[in-house]
């Protein structure tokens, strides 16, 4: 292979590296930096790390894969977001309503959810090792292959299949 090539391979798979890829909608970032309130908004994949969301309207909204490390959104409208395979190590959600909310494959290692309202949330397979629980509501709540704050595993909320 000649010098050329290389260089051109080099330059390209470079700029290739260098790009990403955003899935979250710009204008919905926008919205809820600037009001706190979005609904049925696409900010998946965004990085909202640290960021101070508390009082938050969430609504219907997708937040899937993103990154929520130490966010606070304490007291904030979650119900029915999709938080599948989301970073939410050491978030602030105490009193939160996140009712019907998707936590499947989600990592909530500290997060702190006391007082939150997380019936009908789905658990499955997420991560609750040292997550603070008291006072939440969980009726009705899926935890299927979920690592407890105690790092138990619980099947309880696991559908068992006849095949």
């Amino acid at each position: 292979m000649g010098y050329l090539m290389k260089i051109m391979i080099i330059v390209l798979v470079s700029f290739w590296l260098g790009t990403t890829v955003w899935a979250f909608n710009q204008v919905h970032f926008d919205r809820l930096m600037q009001t706190k309130r979005c609904l049925e908004c696409d900010l998946s994949d965004l990085n909202l790390r640290n960021e101070n969301l508390k009082g938050a309207v969430l609504v219907d909204s997708n937040l899937q894969r993103a990154n929520l490390w130490d966010v606070d959104l304490q007291i904030a409208f979650l119900q029915r977001v999709n938080f599948q395979r989301s970073y939410l190590q050491g978030a602030k959600l105490m009193g939160a309503d996140l009712q019907n909310a998707n936590f499947q494959g989600a990592d909530l290692r500290g997060a702190n959810l006391q007082g939150a309202n997380l019936q009908g949330v789905n658990f499955d397979g997420a991560n609750l090792e040292r997550a603070k629980l008291t006072g939440a509501l969980m009726l009705g709540a899926k935890l299927c292959n979920t690592i407890l704050p105690n790092g138990a595993v619980e099947y309880s909320g696991c559908v068992l299949s006849n095949r």
